[in-house]
């Protein structure tokens, strides 16, 4: 599943949440029992949970890259390659130097 995909199911739970609260809190009122203990935990659960999928379905929002971020991460990632391949480059120099080394004491 894609950010997008994930983003948007995480915004319908939250507002699903919402309209359960709105309506749960409607008919315990029309009932009377709006302050009973087991109502006050599932309206507080509840809560929880649409803040949460409201929380992260804003977060992955601001973490979706612009027009703009496209190119630059593009940028990133290519000069991370090369850096990437010249730390290899190293090693492997290193490491055969070492071997050569060990190979000219014997």
């Amino acid at each position: 599943m894609n950010n997008r995909s994930r983003m948007m199911l995480y915004a319908l739970t939250s507002v699903a949440c919402v309209v359960w609260i709105y309506q749960s809190v409607k008919e315990s009122m029309l009932d009377g029992t709006i302050i009973s203990t087991s109502n006050i935990i599932f309206l507080i659960c509840i809560g929880i949970a649409a803040i949460y999928c409201a929380a992260n379905a804003l977060i992955i929002w601001w973490r979706q890259p612009g027009k703009d971020d496209d190119e630059e991460s593009a940028t990133d990632t290519e000069e991370d390659e090369e850096s990437t391949e010249a730390s290899k480059d190293s090693k492997t120099d290193s490491s055969t130097a070492e071997h050569s080394s060990h190979i000219d004491n014997k």
